[in-house]
This record gives structure tokens, sequence and C-alpha cells, in this order.
């Protein structure tokens, strides 16, 4: 009993030297500017569970979530308004079904947690945005993104899109059918279309473009992932795997943000 009592008050004195630590990192961070808007690639879920020799088809996935939780944590002390989280590209509908079902299952189950959090009041002052094909989804998992969306849609202090059954293929292709429906409706009969049309009608057209894309597991590609809105976003990659992507992973790719402003600053007067 007595060293379960001191394990417990070894582990209170760690979390609360480590959070010291986080703050005073994250101060001396935000010297410097801070990306308005982080975009992950979350990759590598299934590389960590086989490194790790776990058997289970949606264990992977779920250390993943647990990443997203701390990644998250970070992001909002740090003063990052906007993230976007490329959760399920539409191409995943290609893999196993078992495992297709297993990771929305999953999905809906952390949605349904995070209604309950919200309902409860323990998001504070988050808001959560789904981006995708949504009507590819089964009907239970829309209306609980529904409900997350509106239950959420005052908060302010951060805004998490998750990108689901996502492609910026499908996404272009989403955006100009509506725009050739606004216009249609206007009744003028123009249906020429302008830049603005387009991008007013994208899947997350109220969140502004990604500063900073990070995608773990040592890849170099999008992968169909918002290429339309990152055109001038500075891209890092790490070869961390998603569920070992952790506090010195995400300062560093903030430091790299931050050393390559007037490369990035030049980027947007040329274009």
């Amino acid at each position: 009993m007595i060293a379960r009592q001191e394990e417990g008050e070894f582990s209170q004195i760690f979390n609360a030297l480590m959070g010291l630590m986080r703050r005073f990192i994250f101060r001396v961070l935000r010297v410097g500017p801070i990306p308005n808007h982080i975009s992950f690639i979350m990759d590598g879920n299934r590389r960590f569970a086989k490194k790790h020799n776990i058997k289970s088809i949606n264990a992977g996935h779920r250390a993943g979530f647990i990443s997203v939780t701390y990644v998250l944590q970070y992001c909002k002390e740090i003063g990052v308004p906007y993230v976007t989280l490329y959760a399920f590209g539409f191409d995943n509908f290609k893999r196993e079904p078992e495992e297709v079902k297993c990771l929305m299952d999953l999905m809906l189950e952390k949605v349904e947690l995070t209604i309950e959090q919200a309902i409860s009041g323990n998001l504070k002052g988050i808001r959560v945005i789904f981006a995708g094909d949504l009507n590819s989804l089964n009907e239970r998992f829309r209306a609980a993104a529904q409900k997350l969306m509106e239950i959420t849609e005052g908060n302010r202090d951060l805004i998490i899109v998750v990108c689901v059954a996502y492609s910026t293929s499908r996404e272009i292709v989403h955006a100009v059918r509506e725009s050739c429906v606004r216009k249609c409706d206007d009744g003028d009969g123009d249906v020429a279309l302008e830049l603005s049309d387009i991008e007013e009608c994208m899947y997350a057209s109220t969140v502004p473009d990604p500063d900073l894309v990070i995608r773990t597991g040592g890849g170099d590609r999008l992968s169909n992932f918002m290429i339309w809105q990152t055109s001038k976003s500075l891209l890092h990659t790490t070869a961390a795997l998603w569920p070992e992507l952790g506090l010195w992973h995400l300062v560093w790719a903030i430091l790299k943000f931050q050393r390559m402003q007037d490369y990035l600053q030049k980027k947007q007067k040329l274009d």
C-alpha cells in the first residue's frame, strides 16, 4: 500500500515537472511565428502494430488515437488555432473490409465519446468540423458527426478539421459541381466559374489554408490530401510513425517553420 502511494506521488510530481517544462518550451517557441494552421498526415499506425508484434487489426489505430489526444493538447497550449487531421482517406476503402470496419467502428466510438465530453463541458473551447465525402459513410456515423459539429459550433479556442472519406480529387469534383449548382440557381444563365466560386465550395472553406503540413511514417507525399490548399505550405516529414509522434517532433517541425519564414513569405509574394 505504501509503495503504491509513493508511486502515485512520484507520478504526480513527474507530471507536474513535465507540464512546467512544456510550458517553458512553448513560451520560448512563441517568441517566433507560430503556424496558424497545422495539418497532420497520420501515417504509420499499421506499421507501429507490426513493429511491436501486435496482431490485433485495430491496435495500431487505437495507439494512433492516443497520439491524437496529445498532439491536440500540445497545439492548443502552443496557440495554434487550426488543426487538420487526415483520419481516413477515400482510397482507404480499398483496404480489407474487416480492417475498414474496425477503423470505422473505432472512429465512431471516439466521436460518440467526444460528444459526451462536449455535452459535459470538457472540450473547453474546441470546435470539430468533419470534411470529406460524408455521404459515403454509414448513417450512424454521419448522424454522430453532425451532432458533434452542431454541439461545438460556437467554440473558437481550437478548431479541428477531421478529414474522413477524403481525397482532393473528390473535393475538387464536389466543389465544381456545387459551384455550378449555385450559379444555375442564381437564374442569370451564366455558369462561368471563378476561382473564388470553387474555393467557397470546398469541404472546409471556412478554415484558412495550412501553413505547415506534418507527415509521419517517413513518406514525402501528400497522398491526395489538401493538394489545392497546400501549394504555399511547408511540408515537414518525420520517420516517426504516427503513434510515436511526441512533443519534440512537433517542436522541431515548428522550429523548421520558423527558420523557413523568409522563404515562405517570398513564395507567397511571388504567387
